[in-house]
Parts: structure tokens; C-alpha cells; sequence
């Protein structure tokens, strides 16, 4: 994976410079990410995170994320995104602001400090004409709002996700925990779930 000219930011979200992505992630530098979610009438679709990404390999994320790179607004990077991992295209009005969420972690290996502005896209997603990017993402996952929110609110211990892998275009099925989902902090998925909730009524 290249690495990026991103810009970095005090933990006021005001403006300090530059620095390559590699940087900010091995000293913890204050930087943006974007996270898009596309949810699909009461469906909402995860990515699965390749095996070979250096953070969170093999986890399941929000549908579309990146790093914003110099120069780019956050919508720009979602549509950049959307085409590189996906190979799916999509336009600026399709995105529809949720929140920012400030995320911060200490891992082995990496400091993520991140400013995310949160998306939805509100579409019907078809996967089997998706054109996976492998050094990316191994599978798109769907699953109901309304079970994803059991999940993480703690009512159920396991759901059951239904999609496809790179490798293959027959539907497969996933059961999955909590702990299988990229680690944003505690309320991270039931902030964005239980938000998407109040937009569908």
C-alpha cells in the first residue's frame, strides 16, 4: 500500500501542516478519516478488511473508509475510495452527513489519533458486480439494522451476515460477534447504527 501526504491537525481539529501517513500513524498525530456507510433500505453492508492491511487485517469496517489526503474534502476521498477498493463510482450528492467521531487508540505497532466524518449512502447496493481491489478487501457483508443494533447495544452475543468474497459470487453467510468489527471505541457502531435507525424512521 502507497503511502499518503495527508494533513495534520492539533486535537482542536485546527490546521498544523502535513505529514506522510506512516508519520502520523507511528507517532499518533491528529489526522481525518472518512467512514461511509451504505445502507440498503434496512440493510447496512460492512466491508471485510484484507488480511494484508497493516491495521485492523481481517476485521469487518464500515462499508467504505480512508485516509483524506492533502487536498482532498471528505467526500472526494469517499468517491476515490468507493472506485479504488470497490471499483463502484458514486457522486458528491449522494453523501449524507452523519456526525464526526473522534477516535483514538493505542495499539502495538500504531497510534491513531482521527478525526472521522461519518457518512451514509442511502442505495441499493448490488455486490455481485463489485470489482474487488484483493490488497484492500476480501468480502462486502450485509446485515439488519434493527439485529446489528442487538449486537452492540449487548441484547445478543452473535448475528448472522449474509454477502460475497472476492474469491467468490455465491452468497455466503458469517457469523459474527462484537469483536469481529474493526475496535473504534465502545459506542463507535451504536452511535452510527442507532443514527441511521432515526433516519429511516
Amino acid at each position: 500500500m502507497a503511502d499518503q501526504l495527508i494533513d495534520i491537525y492539533d486535537s482542536d481539529m485546527n490546521l498544523l501542516g502535513t505529514a506522510m501517513k506512516s508519520q502520523a500513524y507511528s507517532e499518533g498525530l491528529w489526522h481525518k478519516n472518512v467512514h461511509v456507510w451504505v445502507l440498503d433500505g434496512d440493510d447496512v453492508w460492512f466491508q471485510l478488511r484484507s488480511q494484508n492491511k497493516p491495521y485492523y487485517p481481517s476485521l469487518l469496517d464500515a462499508t467504505v473508509t480512508g485516509s483524506i489526503e492533502t487536498g482532498e474534502t471528505p467526500r472526494q476521498t469517499a468517491i476515490r475510495e468507493f472506485e479504488e477498493k470497490l471499483g463502484l463510482l458514486v457522486s458528491e450528492s449522494e453523501f449524507e452527513k452523519l456526525f464526526t467521531y473522534k477516535f483514538v487508540e493505542d495499539a502495538t505497532g500504531f497510534l491513531i489519533r482521527a478525526f472521522c466524518p461519518i457518512y451514509v449512502v442511502r442505495k441499493k447496493l448490488n455486490a455481485k458486480a463489485v470489482i474487488f481491489n484483493p490488497d484492500e478487501v476480501e468480502a462486502l457483508f450485509r446485515a439488519k439494522l434493527d439485529d446489528l443494533i442487538d449486537l452492540f447495544a449487548g441484547d445478543v452475543k452473535n448475528i448472522t451476515l449474509v454477502g460475497y468474497s472476492k474469491d467468490s459470487k455465491a452468497l455466503q453467510k458469517r457469523k459474527v460477534s462484537a469483536s469481529d468489527f474493526a475496535p473504534y471505541g465502545e459506542n463507535y457502531y451504536l452511535k452510527v447504527l442507532t443514527t441511521l435507525d432515526r433516519m429511516i424512521g
